[in-house]
């Protein structure tokens, strides 16, 4: 009898929990990159101050998202580091964790700024539709038609940009629409914020950006194709 009951207790932890314990089996870890801003690489500090948007809160971004259950890495870049290096870093970061098994669909990589040039560079030499990608503070429309006249190919995969309707950076982007992607395989959704912080919204882990973004990379069952425009 006693036997029965373990083998009972062990299917119901498999299954569901056991005695008030919760195991999720079936979800695989996310694995998020984040690529930072210009002012810290300039400043190689985790922490630097801008004079109007604030202490960039780099250390608190990255530990907001591993709460939320991903596995994170975010690189300090050296100071001499070109956007065309750190774009290959990134590529060679997703590469490594596509061969050690992960999914591509389970890779979400989020550059902010300086960061988010970086980031839609590497989606362009990557080449893989299932990669997520996110750019905080750019103009994604302008960014593309540059990839395409530089590198002769544009970003490719899932990309979520949001820019902040205050954003002097930013000022007079046009909208994305879809025919902008220059023959890329691409699927992107921009949003844009009003949270009236200019540039410096992307320097703390607002939950405007962050919870989109979270439950986006988390759920390998969303595609950008399938969620509605903002």
């Amino acid at each position: 009898m006693q036997d029965t009951r373990v083998v009972l207790c062990v299917v119901a932890v498999l299954l569901s929990g056991c005695a008030g314990g919760t195991t999720d089996v079936g979800h695989r870890p996310r694995h998020l990159i984040y690529v930072h801003g210009r002012i810290v690489q300039e400043q190689q500090n985790k922490r630097p101050r801008h004079p109007e948007y604030g202490y960039y809160e780099f250390e608190k971004i990255l530990d907001t998202f591993r709460s939320r259950g991903f596995v994170v890495s975010g690189e300090l870049r050296p100071k001499s580091a070109t956007v065309s290096d750190s774009a290959d870093r990134v590529v060679e970061q997703v590469r490594k964790l596509l061969g050690s098994g992960v999914r591509a669909d389970e890779i979400t990589v989020v550059g902010a700024s300086m960061g988010a040039a970086i980031t839609l560079l590497a989606s362009a030499r990557l080449r893989n539709p299932e990669v997520r990608f996110c750019v905080l503070g750019d103009c994604l429309s302008r960014s593309v038609s540059g990839l395409v006249a530089d590198e002769g190919k544009g970003p490719s995969g899932q990309v979520l940009a949001f820019r902040e309707a205050s954003d002097d950076l930013t000022d007079g982007c046009p909208a994305w629409k879809d025919d902008d992607k220059g023959g890329s395989p691409l699927l992107a959704r921009e949003i844009v914020l009003h949270t009236g912080l200019k540039h410096g919204f992307l320097y703390q882990p607002l939950p405007e950006w962050v919870n989109p973004v979270a439950k986006w990379a988390d759920d390998t069952s969303q595609h950008l194709s399938a969620e509605p425009g903002r």
